[in-house]
């Protein structure tokens, strides 16, 4: 299969999520699952949608300019997922 940025994508955010459920399956009673587990996640994906914007953007420079190192990046990251 042919490695590409999106795939790399949905792979890190299968991972995100999974681990956002675990947190949740962590968190004993329902009043905190309601207060402090849905602010938790809430932050959580807010800073992981904005690391992966500020990644996507980094990327799409490579691929525009660098494609060298857009393809070695690319292959780094793919081992790392």
């Amino acid at each position: 299969m042919k490695t590409t940025l999106l795939s790399i994508l949905l792979k890190k955010e299968k991972i995100h999520w999974k681990r956002i459920v675990e947190v949740f399956g962590k968190i004993n009673g329902w009043v905190f699952k309601l207060t402090f587990g849905v602010i938790v996640a809430i932050l959580v994906t807010l800073f992981h949608y904005a690391f992966a914007l500020m990644h996507t953007l980094y990327e799409a420079f490579l691929y525009i300019f660098f494609r060298d190192a857009f393809r070695a990046n690319l292959q780094k990251l793919a081992l790392k997922v």
